[in-house]
């Protein structure tokens, strides 16, 4: 199977950093949940594409006898110097790591990849992307599922492994404010429920007041308006789906593990958001972690467990098709290791 190219979308020139957070959607995302939430989106930043292509963006593969489909959703790219990601390490850091490992030095890149998994009667979609919250930047997921004849209503549940806009803002029609996924069951940790619908605390996150409670507002719009069951870790649904507690990035962050006969695949989610720095260093937090500390703890304990038991990964942030492994490098360093594509 071929797979194609796809947009990545970069940050226009002289973007402020407050701009930069606000183009990721979790900073300030009031401006960008205009049609949901009715605020403006004109102070949200243009997006323009950096390569373009109009292939299909899904690619397959098995899990034992489940069918799985990786897509792509969209991708976002900006400078070193604007997009500082990890709290406490200056961009020529950054930079020097990209280097070594022979990426540009200058750019970060996040790719937003989605799950969908075949499990005998159920059609299980892990996340829905970020729908029309990051702009040109993704919302490709409808336009991919369409592509690889899959129609919406034809899933049967969803899983929110966190509130996150690059994760739940495909999950409701942006005109109609109905669930995109209509006769699907949709899941989220009661936890992470709990927290956005409550009174959050988000002081770890390290942003001004106002940008924390757009966060929070964004939150609880798209929680607010559909039904969910609530899930606990280690709970077993659907006939081969695991719960795995991996909190931290936010309070009920979720990664999955799926199981078919001998095989299996855990899904990281935000667990890591880069192939590189997540696993080489897993002490830098990245600056959408809730809880920095936590969030470095998790990710070194599953990753711990995904090496140990060479458990095949996969991650929202991972090189598409987003396939891989990790082995221990040193003490306290990973390496991913990329699972080649099959033609």
């Amino acid at each position: 199977m071929l797979i194609p190219s796809h947009p990545i979308h970069t940050l226009p020139p002289g973007l402020t950093r407050r701009d930069a957070l606000r183009f990721f959607g979790l900073a300030g995302t009031a401006a960008l949940l205009a049609p949901l939430a009715g605020r403006s989106a004109e102070s949200a930043p243009t997006l323009t594409p950096a390569t373009a292509g109009t292939q299909p963006g899904f690619y397959h593969f098995k899990i034992g006898s489940f069918e799985a489909t990786a897509f792509v959703d969209g991708a976002l790219a900006g400078p070193t110097t604007q997009l500082q990601l990890w709290k406490g390490h200056a961009p020529e850091e950054v930079s020097a790591a990209f280097k070594d490992a022979f990426l540009n030095p200058d750019e970060v890149r996040l790719p937003f990849s989605v799950l969908l998994v075949r499990m005998g009667a159920e059609l299980v979609l892990v996340d829905a992307g970020c729908g029309p919250l990051f702009g040109p930047a993704g919302g490709r997921l409808a336009t991919h599922l369409a592509a690889a004849g899959v129609k919406p209503e034809q899933i049967t549940a969803v899983i929110l492994t966190h509130a996150h806009g690059d994760h739940m803002g495909g999950l409701l029609d942006p005109e109609a404010r109905t669930p995109v996924f209509k006769n699907a069951r949709h899941f989220i940790h009661r936890r992470e429920f709990d927290f956005w619908t409550g009174t959050p605390d988000l002081s770890g996150l390290g942003m001004p007041e106002k940008d924390r409670l757009d966060m929070i507002n964004g939150a609880k719009t798209y929680l607010n308006s559909l039904k969910f069951e609530k899930i606990a870790a280690g709970e077993k649904l659907l006939g081969g789906l695991e719960i795995i507690d991996a909190p931290g990035h936010t309070p009920g962050h979720i990664a999955l593990l799926f199981s078919s006969g001998d095989q299996q695949l855990l899904h990281l989610v935000d667990a890591v958001h880069h192939p590189v720095l997540s696993f080489a260093h897993p002490d830098w937090s990245f600056a959408f972690d809730a809880d920095p500390a936590l969030a470095s703890a998790t990710r070194k304990k599953i990753l711990d467990r995904a090496a140990a038991d060479r458990l095949r990964l996969f991650g929202a942030h991972l090189p598409f098709p987003a396939l891989g492994h990790v082995r221990v490098r040193d003490k306290g360093s990973y390496e991913h290791v990329i699972e080649p594509w099959i033609s």
